[in-house]
């Protein structure tokens, strides 16, 4: 597929600041603006009027490929970091098809359930992460502003102090002495670890961890099966082949392992093999259930519809599981602060005692 120069730089310059919902919403309306008999070019048209920011630049462009040439699926072929494989094939598709109003609103569609899968997953992890700045919060208020008063008090006691009090004002005065090392310290402490966790050699590791901790790694399942049936569902209702459905709905999934399950089943595939016999050598990651009713599909000719149930089966089991996940995450966190609490109440309370105990003496 050819690129010219400019869609190249648009690649780099206009990407960015787009989301699911927007894309799923422009997806409907070139579905129903299509439907009506527009043509393509009248309704991108239509779509840049009611589009804002960046995206608009990117339908800007996208007609302006349209109108020199290029066909739909070209043209969001030079987008790849804002229209995925899965949005440019299903759309290639369609075009191919003649059916390229229903390729958008299976898009649509496709992506209106990954936004609200994620919107789960999201919303699971607010109020904990709420509860975490508050703490980090408080803890500086705490050492700036309390324990730089208190301190001193304790140093000038002629009393021993407890271990838990000594610490504390060590650690007080390295905060107070070395806050601008610290601070820079920790920026960059967290610039490298996010840094590190992106890097492709961390992420067996990090993605062997998701899929064994209790409760996160159901979470991590049910959303990588959910997004495995949905797309394949999808490309097949599109009217692309297994073999390269199974190539696209690869790159939908997040997890290493799921990926490379993916990968070999599909060479298994691509040899004359089924489905649901070849994702059946990878049975810790696709159960039993998924592996029958795929089965079941396969030999009923209802492949779609079976994939589609159980993309809505681990979907309801990811809300479930993020439920729990916030259920659990909670309680962890409260307690973390009721011992930071305690630590702080005896290393003050303490040598307050000693000092009461001492004058009734």
């Amino acid at each position: 597929m050819k690129k010219d120069k400019k869609n190249i730089l648009n690649i780099n310059i206009e990407i960015g600041g787009t989301g699911l919902t927007q894309k799923a919403l422009f997806a409907k309306n070139l579905s129903v603006m299509l439907k009506s008999g527009l043509t393509i070019s009248e309704s991108l048209v239509i779509a840049l009027d009611s589009a804002k920011g960046k995206f608009r630049k990117i339908i800007k462009g996208i007609l302006k490929s349209v109108e020199s040439g290029h066909s739909l699926s070209e043209a969001f072929s030079f987008y790849p970091k804002v229209f995925s494989g899965l949005f440019v094939n299903i759309t290639n598709s369609g075009e191919a098809s003649g059916n390229l109003d229903e390729s958008m609103e299976n898009i649509s569609a496709q992506l209106e359930k990954e936004k609200e899968l994620i919107s789960k997953v999201k919303g699971a992890l607010v109020y904990p992460v709420i509860i975490l700045i508050a703490s980090i919060i408080l803890g500086g208020a705490m050492v700036f502003f309390v324990l730089p008063k208190i301190t001193p008090l304790f140093e000038g006691l002629n009393v021993e102090l407890p271990t838990s009090t000594r610490f504390l004002i060590w650690f007080s005065n390295f905060v107070q002495n070395y806050y601008l090392t610290l601070f820079f310290g920790l920026i960059f402490f967290f610039i490298f670890m996010f840094w590190f966790f992106r890097q492709k050699f961390i992420k067996p590791i990090t993605h062997w961890l998701l899929l064994r901790i209790p409760v996160v790694s159901h979470v991590s399942r049910g959303t990588n099966l959910s997004r495995f049936c949905r797309s394949l569902a999808t490309l097949l209702k599109s009217g692309l082949n297994i073999d390269e459905a199974f190539d696209i709905t690869r790159g939908t999934l997040n997890n290493f392992y799921y990926k490379r399950a993916v990968v070999k089943a599909g060479d298994g595939i691509s040899r004359g093999g089924k489905i649901s016999e070849n994702l059946a050598y990878y049975k810790h990651l696709f159960p039993n259930i998924v592996i029958k009713m795929i089965k079941v599909g396969e030999e009923s000719g209802r492949l779609e519809e079976t994939l589609n149930y159980l993309a809505n089966y681990y979907e309801a089991e990811v809300d479930n599981s993020t439920k729990s996940l916030s259920v659990v995450i909670e309680p962890v966190l409260l307690l973390g602060i009721g011992l930071v609490v305690g630590f702080l109440a005896i290393s003050i309370i303490t040598p307050i005692y000693s000092i009461t105990g001492g004058i009734k003496n």
